[in-house]
């Protein structure tokens, strides 16, 4: 569980496992600060990143149709396509080959190189992610995810979280425009 105050970006709670002291479930694994793929959680910053460019609005239609990169071809969850779909819903929804095609029309490095900016650590380079890194191609933490999504209730601009009130604030940065 991790609770913060996007206003401050202070950390409220932290609970990073089920009993500390429980040798059995790995209660010293910090589940908070532990890498895991995200799915579909880096999903609306890809739309974010196409509001920015000008690319669609919320009400843009998208098509949910099968699609094939290389040796990429990505699926829905349920394996089956709505045909066109508005953004926001296709957002809303989850679809997966609305968000792949429309990370495709960004420039290559764009969900890369917010992510990078977000300080996630675990990035290899955008050629070595490619398309895939919008469907969790990349392992990020719960913390993580947390200052990526206070980042979207600040109106864009990211700054990291504070798990100590000793710790000075830094000065944030913009990564999305407000509108997105």
């Amino acid at each position: 569980v991790l609770l913060v105050d996007a206003g401050s970006l202070e950390v409220r709670a932290l609970v990073g496992s089920a009993d500390f002291d429980d040798a059995a479930i790995q209660g010293q694994v910090n589940g908070v600060r532990a890498p895991r793929s995200p799915g579909s959680a880096l999903k609306p910053f890809v739309y974010g990143l196409a509001i920015d460019r000008g690319l669609i609005h919320p009400g843009s239609l998208l098509d949910d149709a099968p699609l094939a990169f290389r040796d990429f071809n990505p699926e829905n969850f349920d394996r089956d396509f709505m045909g066109p779909i508005r953004a926001a819903d296709a957002l809303v929804s989850s679809r997966n080959l609305p968000a792949v095609s429309l990370a495709a029309r960004l420039p290559p490095d764009a969900l890369h190189d917010l992510l990078a900016a977000a300080r996630v650590r675990r990035l290899g380079s955008a050629a070595h992610h490619g398309l895939a890194l919008v469907l969790g191609g990349v392992e990020v933490s719960m913390e993580e995810l947390g200052s990526l999504y206070a980042m979207l209730a600040r109106r864009g601009e990211w700054a990291p979280l504070r798990l100590r009130e000793d710790i000075p604030r830094e000065a944030g940065i913009r990564l999305l425009g407000p509108e997105a």
